[in-house]
């Protein structure tokens, strides 16, 4: 089936795909060729797809998701390629943002920067989880 992400940058990815699973607002989808057709909203998490025995993972957060019988579109708000990203840079941003979770827990911060702190902190947390091995 067309598999596309596309971004505010542009279209980041048009492959074909014979498996996709999508982070859902409300959890991961699987989808084949011939799925029934929905819309749906994305969530934040792994996306990954299969074409033959070769499977592909990317970080996608944010944004909506077109399923129809021999195609799927992404429209993600950010996208991420795990063999692009600098992983000390992220980690040290995962650090800043638990030590500000922890300023939080102590009420150091408001309630609206410990939220971020924490969406952020799960964020790169996830981006962490798909390091290349």
């Amino acid at each position: 089936m067309k598999f596309e992400i596309i971004t505010p940058q542009g279209i980041i990815l048009e492959t074909e795909a014979d498996e996709i699973e999508i982070p859902a607002k409300l959890g991961y989808v699987g989808v084949l060729e011939g799925h029934t057709p929905f819309f749906a909203m994305l969530g934040m998490g792994e996306l990954w797809y299969r074409t033959g025995t070769l499977k592909k993972s990317l970080f996608v957060q944010g944004g909506y998701f077109d399923v129809q019988p021999h195609s799927v579109s992404v429209l993600s708000e950010e996208a991420l390629d795990p063999e692009e990203v600098d992983y000390d840079e992220i980690e040290e941003k995962k650090k800043e943002q638990d030590e500000l979770m922890q300023k939080g827990i102590k009420g150091e911060i408001s309630a609206e920067e410990f939220h971020k702190a924490l969406f952020l902190s799960k964020k790169y947390e996830i981006i962490l989880s798909l390091r290349p091995k």
